[in-house]
């Protein structure tokens, strides 16, 4: 990490563009989703992939909330395809169309690789809190041919799984929430908008959305970053998750980040958080999509 640029080099976070959008699926009610395409500058061969999915609880958040971010894991060569999929409103829970539209967009990559130049020997699933309980699902589920897309078709697997504070445990979200002033409210806001209720309510549909059911040994390798000082997901939730997917053979690699909060990398463009976690998980895709 650069101390210089951290302090004088900060911008904006939303800062970037993508080079295009596409339509990859409609909703049941008609809305288009889209993704937003991130290219390798100078482009000529198929380049490393990664899918990104967003976080916000499944209530919240877009796909280039952090655009500025897609943009340099672009100029450093990767081809970065950013899902939006359908929020959950307290009428409208999302715990099973939200992911299987996230299955569909990898599904979408894979029927568009060669016109988006994507190398799909080398892709992986990279998001943040809530988007990496998705990312973990669909990963888990194809590697047992298992997972569900809103759009038909044969979900690939990745080769890795890059998860930013996750929130694995839907569960443990609502049970354990942080305590303190102002914590917890809004961790089981996001539990309940997304399944539509309590653990107590619909213990299948937390069954279903918890990541740990989806895991077996046939699961790609794992990333898994966690801010030690988050005030929305419990930090020791996230790390015995981790030891739990490894007792099931699934390859993790944790990351404790010290002093840092939920969401600690969207602060600012240039950050300590923000170029920690990307060279991070840039060493980290090195190893696995060589």
């Amino acid at each position: 990490m650069n101390l210089f640029t951290a302090t004088f080099g900060l911008s904006a976070i939303d800062a970037a563009a993508p080079d295009r959008q596409e339509v990859y699926e409609k909703t049941s009610s008609g809305d288009d989703l889209s993704v937003s395409v991130y290219e390798p500058a100078g482009q000529k061969d198929s380049a490393p992939t990664i899918m990104y999915v967003h976080g916000g609880g499944w209530i919240a958040g877009e796909p280039d909330a952090s655009s500025s971010e897609l943009r340099e894991l672009a100029d450093h060569g990767y081809l970065v395809v950013s899902v939006e999929y359908e929020l959950a409103t307290p009428d409208n829970p999302t715990w099973h169309s939200a992911p299987s539209q996230v299955a569909c967009a990898a599904t979408w990559i894979q029927g568009h690789a060669d016109e988006l130049g994507a190398d799909m020997d080398r892709l992986a699933f990279w998001a943040e809190s809530s988007g990496g309980n998705m990312v973990a699902n669909t990963a888990g589920a194809a590697a047992q041919g298992a997972a569900e897309s809103s759009c038909g078709g044969e979900v690939p697997v990745p080769d890795a799984v890059v998860a930013d504070y996750p929130a694995f445990d839907v569960t443990g979200l609502y049970e354990n929430a942080p305590a303190g002033p102002g914590a917890g409210t809004g961790t089981r806001i996001f539990a309940t908008s997304f399944t539509g209720g309590t653990p107590e309510e619909y213990p299948k549909r937390y069954a279903a959305v918890d990541s740990l059911t989806h895991l077996t040994d046939a699961a790609p390798p794992m990333l898994v970053m966690t801010a030690m000082r988050d005030d929305t997901i419990t930090p020791a939730d996230q790390l015995a998750w981790a030891d739990s997917a490894r007792d099931r053979g699934v390859d993790v690699r944790a990351v404790q980040i010290p002093f840092a909060n939920h969401a600690y990398p969207q602060k600012a463009k240039n950050s300590l958080g923000s170029q920690g976690h990307l060279s991070i998980a840039e060493n980290y895709l090195s190893e696995r999509l060589r």
